[in-house]
């Protein structure tokens, strides 16, 4: 009888651990609308390319180990694929959304992409891979945060803030891609926006007035993470805050060995 009673106790034990082995990883389920908007990021009206209506894109917020699954639906006049800068796509580079490993989504139709953001962390971003249609907007972040068995090298943050910066052009994309199907430069761009807003350009005397500025709300004295990503098409950017110290502490999916800088 009471070894009968082990046997259970051990049973029941080993098929616990089974189930903790086998659990199955939480799926993150986001559903994507890119289509055409009208906005005016460097007062002039152009045609931008949003996500869900709003341009930068939605933030995208999973955590380690995660199933990503983002339905992507394109109102487009043109086909789209959206790709997911610096993830990794371990055993599922059909999911990366660039020309080789995907086909197009036609306009019109949906396609939802899959797959597990395995254990990177920090900071990336998406945009559209296809016919120069980055330089019309069509990106937005992406969060991969920590799960609490990876440790974190720094104290935790009184808060996040995300900062999508990248230079622009007042033509949309259909207009640069011609010019460069032509044999020609692109030139300087028209300025650099800071989620997705103005104005700042390189000329300040073609900025209209009564524009408004990124504004990011802070505490004094308190310590907050930057997540800064470059979604320009052609020029490399400095990001820095005056009068404060910044310290870099993850790139491009690992954290670093930190380093301050004024």
């Amino acid at each position: 009888m009471a070894a009968a009673a082990i046997t259970s106790v051990l049973l029941i034990s080993i098929c616990l651990l089974l189930g903790c082995a086998f659990a199955e990883d939480p799926f993150v389920n986001y559903d994507f609308v890119v289509s055409y908007i009208t906005a005016s990021p460097l007062g002039v009206p152009q045609q931008v390319i949003a996500v869900n209506g709003k341009f930068p894109g939605p933030t995208i917020n999973v955590t380690t180990n995660n199933h990503l699954v983002v339905n992507v639906r394109n109102k487009l006049d043109e086909n789209l694929l959206l790709h997911w800068s610096g993830i990794q796509q371990r055993r599922s580079s059909w999911q990366d959304g660039v020309l080789g490993t995907n086909c197009p989504i036609p306009p019109k139709w949906n396609w939802t992409y899959q797959f597990q953001v395995k254990d990177q962390i920090g900071s990336f971003f998406y945009f559209p891979s296809l016919n120069f249609q980055r330089a019309s907007g069509g990106f937005g972040s992406i969060i991969v945060n920590n799960r609490p068995v990876i440790s974190i090298p720094f104290d935790t943050p009184y808060g996040d803030i995300t900062v999508v910066i990248g230079d622009w052009y007042t033509q949309n994309h259909t207009a640069l891609r011609k010019t460069l199907n032509a044999g020609k430069e692109l030139g300087m761009p028209d300025g650099v926006l800071v989620n997705g807003k103005g104005p700042y350009r390189y000329n300040d005397t073609l900025v209209p007035a009564g524009i408004d500025h990124e504004k990011i709300t802070v505490e004094p004295g308190k310590t907050y993470r930057i997540r800064v990503s470059n979604v320009g098409i052609s020029t490399s950017l400095n990001f820095r805050i005056q009068s404060h110290n910044l310290l870099l502490t993850e790139t491009e999916g690992s954290y670093t060995v930190q380093q301050n800088y004024t």
